[in-house]
């Protein structure tokens, strides 16, 4: 004992210029390899989220090489250098690093599959923890040491009021998973603080923070740095899925409050391992159960006041009270190792602090378990050929429901006899004969051996905001100048003016994230406006009774379909439906606006028995793409949108916004389907832009070409939710061009009402010819379709149709 602390104190007051240069570049060069590791891998995982097709998934690969590139160094320095404290710093860093290794596996794992990334970090952390156990060393400890009774430590209070401040912003802001996500993320927590607990201190606190020493400001601050960077090579070994903004501001900084905790109990019981692992265990646990992590991501959660804004709120709070704490030790470092509190205030602060964390989660907290569901399709789907052969349009909508809901109710029979048996809650559905069953992993696992089970999909839930979400300020309250480009461009002026069709007779639906029905544009052809909402809204995600829109997309979108002064088709009616919640949908909540566009039912009702196909839609809008990780398969909705088109439903949808990614980028459902008519974006210049997705489609095997032609959508303005307008770009504003033109042509010639088939081919044979530039890929056949819309020359030839 007294060799070592010989030894250290030399080393303490013989520091050459060389060792800690050496010192000084080894964590920077630690702290440059964790950081390119984990913004590498967050990049790529917010790419592969926003499209995965042609994206290689080399997130392992990248952490692999930069763990190796940390590990060997550090081998190499704890091997040759001869500084006994330095050693002991590299020797830390390296084990870290070996974690970093053990967790390569997990970095394969896809976005969404955090309870599988759970039991992997569990698996890693405590294979090592059961591999040091197997080499430890014998306690060689003498009996006078053993015999020796320590002094409590007086800090079980200052725990717990610590514990409070890290949970206070994650209890007020954030919500649990479901059950499972709840267990395996606090065994995260628990295993990472017994796996800090245990390589820190024997492997070097308990050779710096000895009784014989004199600690120093500077030991605090050194230590503090070791552990910040000891934890930043955790982290980045354990982020994974989007976890990685959290965990790196949240888990780090902690280092200075545990070299704190571990000085102030030098000679005391336990040294200071219980706040070690409560803050340890906390800090990384507390982002992983409060915080979807697949929510985390640009495309769903960077919108105003959206789940993001207030994960990076909890995560910067948590860091400025590390900090703050931090300052304030610095500041009166001198009176640290009077931090110890009487044991009736000890324990009474405790269980203050604890009564709090409770008092503070069930009042203002989300309260229960929001856990992920299934979706369960079933082998047998409904045969329409049939209805299909029916030729009067308003008899094979109403034959096509018939068949799907009698079909579905008959062999649905089975599986909802185990779910009952089970107690599980489920929602039937037709239009795809399959189920929304409430579970997780278990009951995949149980509905997986059932015969009549086809696949089970995933099907995301979002969990809750403390403060609803809002549309955003709208760019202009000042109406556009009409006829703007776009609607120039397609040559739906001339229709308006010429040939006097305005869309009349016809409704269209719309599928989206809702709509402000009170906005001037969109108000009056609102089929429920002055009536009744029944059977023209349906929001299966909120449940809001009248037309809202909490995103701004769906008004935007309609708003060129069919707004009053501004749109395509202002004389036709349209009803809706909000199948995406915050920018994410799943293949329920998709399913059940796609009911509802079939055969409308009234607030609350049944869609098997109280819905009504005369009041269905004649053209949908679908401005969304149902993407893999919001659980679809390619295949999912091929039978849906044929259905549909049996039923004489025109389906118009957006190519996706991927373009960048290069050609066969269309990969999401429903735009990859043949029954579906898919527009691509271009610009004012006539060029297709950018970001727009471009075929062949490859994801179902196809090689079918994608986009069906081109529209306007890029720097197109539209209504806004509040009655304001704004600009927006994407392939998500070229659908709805193509939906306000087949209604044109729909009330110019009602004998086409319902021939899908044909009215696609007089789309294509009457676009205008593309002359622009070529796509990023260089693919000019098949990429841009069969040119730029022309409603003009569409309307015209459908009045000729007979």
């Amino acid at each position: 004992m007294v060799e070592n602390k010989t030894q250290l104190d030399s080393t303490t007051r013989q520091k050459g210029c060389g060792i800690i240069l050496l010192v000084v570049i080894a964590s920077l060069w630690t702290i440059l390899l964790s950081g390119v590791d984990l913004f590498a891998s967050w990049v790529l995982e917010q790419s592969i989220f926003e499209s995965s097709v042609g994206m290689a998934d080399i997130r392992w690969i990248i952490h692999l090489v930069c763990t190796l590139f940390i590990f060997v160094p550090m081998l190499i320095l704890n091997l040759v250098v001869k500084n006994p404290r330095m050693k002991l710093i590299f020797r830390l860093w390296m084990f870290a690093s070996i974690i970093g290794l053990l967790t390569v596996p997990m970095k394969t794992l896809y976005l969404t599959a955090q309870n599988e990334t759970a039991l992997l970090q569990l698996s890693s952390m405590g294979l090592f923890l059961v591999a040091m156990a197997a080499f430890k060393k014998p306690n060689v400890q003498s009996s006078v040491d053993r015999k020796t009774t320590l002094p409590r430590s007086g800090m079980l209070g200052i725990i717990g009021a610590l514990a409070l401040a890290i949970l206070i912003p994650w209890l007020l802001w954030g919500a649990l998973g479901s059950m499972l996500d709840t267990i395996l993320e606090l065994l995260v927590g628990v295993v990472f603080g017994l796996l800090v607990v245990r390589l820190v201190f024997p492997n070097y606190l308990d050779k710096v923070h000895t009784v014989e020493r004199e600690i120093r400001v500077s030991d605090f601050i050194l230590d503090g740095f070791v552990l910040f960077v000891f934890l930043l090579i955790l982290v980045t070994a354990l982020a994974h899925n989007g976890s990685q903004t959290m965990l790196v501001i949240t888990v780090p900084i902690s280092g200075w409050v545990l070299a704190a905790f571990s000085i102030a109990n030098i000679g005391k019981a336990g040294k200071g391992k219980m706040p070690f692992f409560v803050i340890s265990a906390l800090a990384i646990a507390a982002p992983l159960l409060f915080f979807d992590m697949d929510e985390l991501s640009l495309v769903i959660g960077s919108g105003d006041g959206e789940v993001l804004s207030w994960a990076l709120k909890a995560a910067w709070f948590t860091f400025m009270t590390m900090l703050t704490i931090f300052i304030v030790l610095l500041i009166n470092f001198r009176f640290i190792n009077n931090a110890h509190l009487p044991k009736k205030w000890d324990i009474s602060l405790f269980g203050i602090s604890m009564l709090s964390i409770v008092m503070v989660y069930m009042f203002w907290g989300q309260l229960g378990f929001h856990g992920d569901k299934l979706f369960v399709i079933l082998k047998q789907q409904a045969d329409l050929s049939a209805e299909s052969q029916i030729k009067e349009y308003s008899v094979r909508r109403q034959a096509v429901y018939r068949k799907l809901t009698n079909f579905a109710v008959e062999k649905q029979a089975s599986i909802i006899t185990t779910l009952d048996k089970y107690r599980l809650g489920y929602t039937s559905y037709y239009l795809l004969n399959g189920l929304e069953v409430d579970g997780g992993k278990f009951v995949q696992l149980l509905l997986a051996k059932d015969e009549t089970v086809d696949r089970i999909l995933d099907n995301p839930q979002l969990r809750p905001l403390p403060q609803p979400t809002s549309a955003g300020e709208a760019d202009t309250l000042t109406i556009p100048e009409t006829p703007s480009w776009n609607i120039q461009m397609i040559n739906a002026d001339k229709v308006l003016e010429d040939l006097d069709f305005t869309g009349q007779g016809i409704v269209i639906g719309q599928t989206d994230s809702g709509v402000d029905g009170r906005h001037d544009q969109l108000n009056d052809n609102y089929r429920g406006s002055g009536t009744s909402d029944d059977f023209n809204w349906f929001d299966p995600w909120y449940g809001s009774p009248y037309p809202v829109d909490l995103s701004g997309h769906g008004t935007l979108t309609l708003g060129i379909a069919a707004g009053k002064n501004i749109g395509i088709a202002p004389g036709a009616q349209w009803i809706g439906c909000v199948n995406l919640a915050r920018n994410l949908g799943n293949p329920a909540r998709y399913l059940d606006c796609m009911q509802f566009m079939l055969a409308p039912f009234p607030q609350n009702g049944d869609p098997f028995t109280d819905g009504d196909p005369s009041l269905g839609a004649n053209i949908v809008n679908n401005s969304w793409g149902c993407p893999l990780v919001e659980g679809c398969d390619p295949e999912v909705y091929n039978g849906v949108v044929n259905a549909l088109g049996t039923a004489g439903i025109f389906m118009s949808s957006g190519a996706g916004n991927t373009g960048n990614y290069g050609c066969s980028t269309v990969t999401d459902p429903p735009a990859i389907y043949s029954s579906v008519f898919t527009a691509g974006s271009v610009n004012q210049e006539g060029n297709i832009s950018s970001f727009s997705s471009i075929g062949p489609v490859l994801v179902d095997g196809s090689d079918r070409q994608k986009p069906d032609l081109l529209a306007p959508g890029e720097q197109v303005t539209s209504s806004f939710p509040g009655g304001g307008y704004s600009t927006a770009d994407g392939t998500s504003f070229a659908a709805p061009h193509v939906t306000g033109v087949v209604a044109l042509m729909w009330s110019a010639n009602p004998l086409l009402i319902g021939e899908v088939t044909t009215t696609m081919q007089i789309l294509r044979q009457t676009a205008q010819p593309y002359q622009g530039s070529a796509p990023s890929c260089g693919q000019v056949d098949g990429a841009v379709g069969a040119g730029i819309l022309d409603a003009y020359s569409a309307v015209q030839v459908a009045l000729a149709w007979k």
